[in-house]
């Protein structure tokens, strides 16, 4: 019932903003408050916040997952990850609220070619962000490595060993190609602790960042440690490892592609990286045939609010906002609207922006315990 109602909370602000854009583009400017916009933009402020102080100190990590028994047929269809809606319809949002907002606070009150070069301004924005849009959150492509697993798993073969997953762990480390002493930059990455049945140890890691920050395998990697630490799982390679491996190098990221699977199919994308891997990929023993017809699903994070993501884009918002109530309210006209409108239209498009710096990829402290740092050129010294 809670998971319900944060959902609620959380498309509702969407839908509220999504009556915003349009009561703004499709009725002109009258003399008078505007309290139908007015009243959509609270009722989506009131939800977000409530949606904030619900999920504030939750761990991400859904429901619980019954304990299924051992998993005898080996999913063949290893889907892409599924589309982010919520992330979606907000960038669709972000990419015309601008317009939106200057055309109400600045047509007819500045003179034509003004509020012209304010729409030429915000057409590379919009076209941009709907670029982006299309092609990271609606096409949803697997890294090429992924995608000939995927092709192998299909086809009937991969490689497939069976482990106990002790959870997912942060790390932090100083790359070894670094050369400053006093203060390195740090990456920061989360692996599965992954154990075989001879005891060794294995670990794997989500999928790269992209251009809207971690990716969202990232997010599942998060969810799929805790949920199933302690159980068994499947781990995939591609039965093709030596051409695949091939086309990792011509990327740029010399690493295996993975698919990690649960006893209840759910599953998340990774990579592997090449040390411990050969023992079995070369083992004839671990090649495993595939069920046909049998899916995997992919592992659903639960949101939950972080400040140093959602605090930073709400605080854009709220300025855009509070440059739109006097123009709303009608007290402000001419030359001070159309500037409160650019404001506001500015605040819209660096909110995002806000957001996606801080979703980078570093534990959260307030949900992970922050590991000790490992210097690689240390170790390699020593």
């Amino acid at each position: 019932m809670r998971h319900t109602v944060t959902e609620v909370l959380r498309a509702v602000p969407l839908g509220c903003a999504a009556v915003a854009v349009v009561l703004c583009f499709v009725h002109e400017r009258p003399d008078g408050a505007r309290w139908d916009v007015l009243a959509a933009l609270l009722v989506g402020a009131i939800c977000i916040g409530a949606w904030a102080l619900l999920t504030r100190g939750e761990a991400p990590l859904g429901p619980p997952s019954p304990r299924p028994a051992p998993m005898d047929d080996l999913p063949s269809v290893l889907p892409r990850n599924p589309v982010d809606w919520y992330l979606t319809t907000g960038m669709l949002l972000v990419a015309f609220a601008p317009w939106a907002v200057f055309r109400y606070a600045a047509h007819l009150e500045i003179m034509l070619p003004l509020v012209v070069l304010g729409y030429l301004a915000l057409v590379p924005w919009s076209a941009i962000v709907l670029f982006l849009t299309v092609k990271h959150l609606l096409v949803r492509r697997l890294p090429e490595p992924q995608r000939l697993l995927a092709q192998d798993a299909l086809a009937g073969t991969v490689v497939a060993v069976r482990f106990r997953s002790t959870g997912a762990e942060w790390i932090r480390l100083v790359p070894e190609n670094s050369t400053k002493l006093i203060d390195p930059p740090l990456e920061h990455a989360q692996h599965l602790k992954l154990q075989d049945a001879k005891g060794d140890w294995y670990g794997t890691h989500g999928l790269l960042p992209t251009m809207f920050g971690p990716d969202h395998a990232r997010k599942q990697l998060a969810v799929f440690g805790p949920r199933f630490k302690g159980e068994h799982v499947w781990v995939y390679w591609p039965q093709r490892w030596e051409p695949v491996l091939a086309v990792a190098r011509r990327r740029g990221h010399p690493a295996y592609p993975v698919a990690i699977i649960a006893d209840n199919g759910e599953m998340v994308w990774g990579y592997a990286a090449l040390d411990y891997t050969d023992r079995y990929l070369t083992d004839p023993g671990n090649l495993r045939v595939t069920t046909p017809g049998v899916k995997a699903r992919p592992v659903r994070p639960r949101p939950y609010f972080r400040a140093a993501v959602h605090g930073r884009m709400l605080l854009w918002l709220g300025i855009a906002l509070a440059a739109l109530v006097p123009v709303l309210l009608d007290l402000v006209s001419g030359g001070v609207s159309a500037l409160l409108g650019a404001v506001a239209g500015i605040a819209v498009v660096v909110a995002p922006m806000a957001a996606m710096r801080g979703n980078i990829t570093r534990p959260d402290p307030n949900r992970y315990n922050i590991p000790p740092v490992v210097d690689f050129r240390t170790q390699q010294d020593s």
